[in-house]
């Protein structure tokens, strides 16, 4: 995952609710395993993808609530991804993760479906506020505008 991707990533994170940052997982989820995909030659880069494939599914796994009825049925899912990735990783052969990323793709359309429902804040408090919009400079450039707070974390 390149340096950009991760720095988009994180300000989504910074400023998502519960829904958004569900997607936000499956969005990770699936760029490591294009990163895979993509580094099928390069070995070492392939399985650290797949790794933190790996570590995506497990974060999915810990965050589900059996409250309600699908948790039981996506913990199977996410336990089969994670023996297919294993695989994968032992026995040199990518040709499966295609499936898996297509239904990882397809878990994440219907998050997308409901997450205008989630009427809930974003998760995390007190992060980096970014605004950008087009302003001008003294010699009329097109710039960004960030505005960054300054305190992080606990505010006293």
């Amino acid at each position: 995952m390149t340096r950009e991707k991760k720095q988009e990533y994180t300000l989504r994170i910074a400023n998502a609710n519960k829904t958004e940052l569900i997607i936000l997982l499956y969005e990770i989820c699936i760029t490591y395993l294009d990163d895979a995909l993509y580094n099928e030659n390069d070995i070492k880069e392939r399985n650290l993808a797949l790794s933190h494939v790996r570590d995506c599914l497990d974060e999915m796994i810990q965050n589900l609530d059996y409250r309600y009825e699908p948790a039981k049925a996506l913990k199977q899912l996410y336990t089969y991804m994670k023996i297919v990735v294993r695989q994968a990783i032992i026995e040199n052969d990518i040709t499966n993760l295609s499936i898996i990323r297509d239904k990882l793709d397809k878990l994440r359309a219907s998050y997308e479906q409901i997450k205008d429902v989630d009427s809930s804040g974003p998760v995390m408090i007190h992060t980096q506020s970014v605004l950008t919009g087009m302003t001008y400079s003294k010699n009329k450039i097109l710039d960004e505008l960030t505005q960054e707070q300054t305190f992080r974390g606990y505010r006293v």
